[in-house]
């Protein structure tokens, strides 16, 4: 399924020609993680029952998979990939090599992303939680990035196997479940992200919900590119 020698060569040639992306990248997680940063330190107690910090979150969590290039822009506003797809069926390079350069090109920026983003995070305000520790806060951010993985899986199928009016109807459907999720925590009091930090705090790396969603993350990552082998090879692109 997986031509990762190929796909390198893909991958070299997109991070060549699309270096700004790890500028973008940059800005958008250094201005997601300074505000959540910054809500921490301000009034963590609040936020611990607050539905508004899993919509800054699970937005945050989405993106860290994103690659910022120009084809990620314009995906929105054109069947970029059909045209990427097509192209790429005119040349001698197997489906195997376009799937494994795009697991590689989403792995470099959601390790990039991550670090920047939860290295923040902890710097300005998770160190000042009462009863934090390293392994408390490893749990945390190592949690959220097996979210992460869950909601890029979905996207990464969508990319391949969607025209850019579905992609677009798809995002919104997402977003608008966001919203109610962040809505419902804060009528609720009870919300994702501090459930999570309560059971980090509490066992720290030895808890095995860090582990759960690591795995299930993964697990979403490899279904979601199976599937995309599958039906993109067969894929009208007229």
């Amino acid at each position: 399924m997986f031509d990762f020698k190929n796909g390198w060569v893909i991958t070299r040639k997109e991070i060549t020609q699309n270096r700004m992306m790890f500028v973008w990248a940059t800005a958008f997680m250094l201005y997601m993680s300074l505000l959540i940063g910054g809500i921490y330190l301000i009034s963590v107690d609040e936020v611990l029952d607050s539905g508004l910090i899993d919509f800054i979150m699970l937005i945050s969590a989405l993106m860290l998979g994103t690659d910022y290039s120009r084809r990620a822009f314009r995906m929105m506003q054109e069947d970029m990939y059909n045209e990427m797809l097509a192209y790429y069926r005119t040349l001698p390079i197997p489906f195997a090599a376009v799937l494994g350069s795009r697991l590689q090109q989403m792995l470099i920026m959601f390790i990039y992303n991550s670090l920047l983003f939860f290295t923040v995070i902890y710097v300005l305000g998770a160190r000042h939680i009462p009863d934090m520790t390293l392994s408390g806060y490893l749990a945390f951010a190592l949690s959220w990035a097996g979210i992460g993985l869950i909601l890029l899986s979905i996207y990464i199928y969508w990319e391949f196997t969607t025209n850019y009016k579905q992609y677009r109807m798809y995002n919104l459907i997402v977003l608008a479940v966001i919203i109610i999720i962040g809505a419902i925590g804060s009528f609720s009091n009870w919300n994702i992200s501090g459930q999570l930090l309560r059971q980090s705090l509490q066992s720290g790396l030895a808890s095995p919900l860090p582990w759960i969603l690591l795995a299930a993350g993964s697990a979403a990552i490899f279904i979601a590119f199976w599937m995309t082998d599958r039906k993109a090879k067969r894929r009208d692109l007229m």
